[in-house]
């Protein structure tokens, strides 16, 4: 399929229930961005992700607060496609701001950061599980409401390298014992070809690429979002 090419009817279903198959392509925008994000949507995102108090990682990024960031987050959810919202780490949204968080498709924080009113929004809340969680304590996630979990499962002196097999273990492993649906982000240098070995473990759900392999300009998101559009294609379709 070429850029863009995933079907009107599968786009719609995604539209109207975000979360709901297997083999969805988030982009985790580098910055909130309406060209970033348009370039994502046209080259074949399900959904799309954005950030708030946070400096990010991979990007260099650091997001402003709601009400910075609010001008350029409207500008994204007017384009239609879902997105979701990383709401904060060690400054985090407001419980007198959940209304405004209700426009999001869910809201994805570390678990350790997540405050318990973020469950009072209403849209999905999807907690990202780091490296350094404690493994005694990853069957207990089940206590947590929700179906799905973010796999943040490399060290950060792993990121931007390639895969290793032991990624796949981590991320077997906690499906395993959570049988949560999990989000694979690409805090390794993945490439659409290894998508197959990674939707191998049956608790793999959706793969979000972020500035590791999208780059931070248009054309990179553009160009990586249409390959690994392709890739799950083949896979899914």
């Amino acid at each position: 399929m070429s850029s863009g090419s995933v079907s009107w009817e599968s786009r719609a279903r995604v539209i109207a229930d975000p979360l709901s198959r297997r083999g969805l392509l988030i982009v985790s925008l580098p910055r909130n961005d309406i060209e970033l994000a348009r370039a994502a949507s046209n080259a074949g995102a399900d959904l799309l992700k954005a950030h708030v108090n946070v400096r990010h990682r991979a990007s260099g990024t650091k997001f402003g607060s709601l009400d910075e960031e609010e001008e350029r987050l409207a500008e994204i959810l007017g384009l239609g496609l879902p997105t979701g919202l990383v709401p904060g780490e060690d400054a985090m949204v407001t419980p007198d701001q959940i209304p405004r968080l209700r426009r999001f498709a869910f809201l994805d924080a570390y678990v350790t950061r997540l405050p318990l009113f973020l469950y009072d929004v209403g849209v999905p809340v999807i907690p990202a599980i780091p490296h350094d969680y404690p493994a005694t304590a990853l069957g207990s996630l089940i206590a947590l409401p929700g179906e799905w979990l973010e796999a943040t499962l490399v060290p950060p002196d792993g990121y931007g390298r390639d895969p290793v097999a032991d990624d796949l273990v981590a991320l077997a492993h906690l499906g395993a014992v959570t049988r949560r649906r999990l989000i694979v982000p690409t805090q390794r240098r993945l490439r659409p070809e290894d998508l197959a070995r990674y939707f191998g473990i049956t608790q793999v759900w959706a793969v979000m690429i972020g500035a590791v392999v999208t780059g931070r300009t248009a054309r990179g998101i553009g160009r990586a979002t249409q390959a690994f559009r392709r890739a799950l294609d083949v896979l899914f379709t």
